[in-house]
Protein backbone atom coordinates (compact mmCIF):
# COMPACT_ATOMS: atom_id res chain seq x y z
CA UNK A 1 0.00 0.00 0.00
CA UNK A 2 2.62 2.88 -1.25
CA UNK A 3 5.32 1.41 1.17
CA UNK A 4 8.19 3.34 0.51
CA UNK A 5 11.56 1.42 -0.88
CA UNK A 6 13.84 2.39 1.92
CA UNK A 7 17.44 0.60 2.74
CA UNK A 8 17.33 -2.28 4.91
CA UNK A 9 20.11 -0.50 7.38
CA UNK A 10 18.27 2.35 9.67
CA UNK A 11 20.66 3.61 10.25
CA UNK A 12 20.93 5.28 6.55
CA UNK A 13 17.91 7.18 7.36
CA UNK A 14 18.80 10.68 7.37
CA UNK A 15 15.60 11.32 8.60
CA UNK A 16 16.65 8.92 12.17
CA UNK A 17 19.98 10.56 12.44
CA UNK A 18 18.69 14.28 12.49
CA UNK A 19 16.22 13.15 15.03
CA UNK A 20 19.24 11.38 17.09
CA UNK A 21 21.66 14.33 16.67
CA UNK A 22 18.46 16.56 17.57
CA UNK A 23 17.77 14.90 21.04
CA UNK A 24 21.68 14.81 21.94
CA UNK A 25 21.78 18.35 21.34
CA UNK A 26 18.56 18.98 23.49
CA UNK A 27 20.63 17.02 26.41
CA UNK A 28 23.58 18.74 25.75
CA UNK A 29 21.30 21.97 26.22
CA UNK A 30 19.30 20.69 29.43
CA UNK A 31 23.43 19.42 31.29
CA UNK A 32 24.99 22.95 30.26
CA UNK A 33 22.16 24.75 32.04
CA UNK A 34 21.49 22.70 35.04
CA UNK A 35 24.97 21.98 36.07
CA UNK A 36 26.80 24.87 38.32
CA UNK A 37 29.41 26.78 36.72
CA UNK A 38 31.56 26.76 39.28
CA UNK A 39 31.29 22.90 39.78
CA UNK A 40 34.94 21.48 39.59
CA UNK A 41 36.21 18.06 39.26
CA UNK A 42 40.04 17.42 41.23
CA UNK A 43 42.06 14.61 38.82
CA UNK A 44 45.47 14.42 39.29
CA UNK A 45 45.81 17.92 41.55
CA UNK A 46 44.03 19.76 38.54
CA UNK A 47 40.40 21.50 38.61
CA UNK A 48 38.07 20.39 35.76
CA UNK A 49 35.03 22.14 34.99
CA UNK A 50 32.41 19.21 35.32
CA UNK A 51 30.31 21.40 33.21
CA UNK A 52 32.55 19.95 30.31
CA UNK A 53 32.35 16.32 30.78
CA UNK A 54 28.07 15.72 29.53
CA UNK A 55 29.28 17.72 26.89
CA UNK A 56 32.71 15.87 25.55
CA UNK A 57 30.56 12.53 26.01
CA UNK A 58 27.76 13.36 24.31
CA UNK A 59 29.84 15.27 21.50
CA UNK A 60 31.54 11.79 20.91
CA UNK A 61 28.17 10.01 20.74
CA UNK A 62 27.05 12.76 17.55
CA UNK A 63 30.07 11.59 16.05
CA UNK A 64 29.68 7.57 16.46
CA UNK A 65 26.08 8.82 15.33
CA UNK A 66 27.37 10.72 11.95
CA UNK A 67 29.96 7.65 11.50
CA UNK A 68 27.63 5.25 11.77
CA UNK A 69 24.87 7.02 9.32
CA UNK A 70 27.84 7.23 6.80
CA UNK A 71 28.98 3.63 6.99
CA UNK A 72 25.31 2.77 6.33
CA UNK A 73 25.07 5.12 3.07
CA UNK A 74 27.77 3.52 1.79
CA UNK A 75 26.73 -0.20 2.73
CA UNK A 76 23.66 0.72 1.19
CA UNK A 77 25.08 2.04 -2.28
CA UNK A 78 26.82 -1.72 -2.57
CA UNK A 79 29.87 -2.41 -4.69
CA UNK A 80 30.50 0.29 -7.57
CA UNK A 81 30.95 -2.33 -11.00
CA UNK A 82 32.70 -1.08 -14.27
Amino acid sequence: MGEIDRSSNPAADKSRMAVALGVLVVLGLLSWFTIDRSAMLHVAGREIPVRWLPEVVLGLFAFRTVMAHARARLESKGPKEG
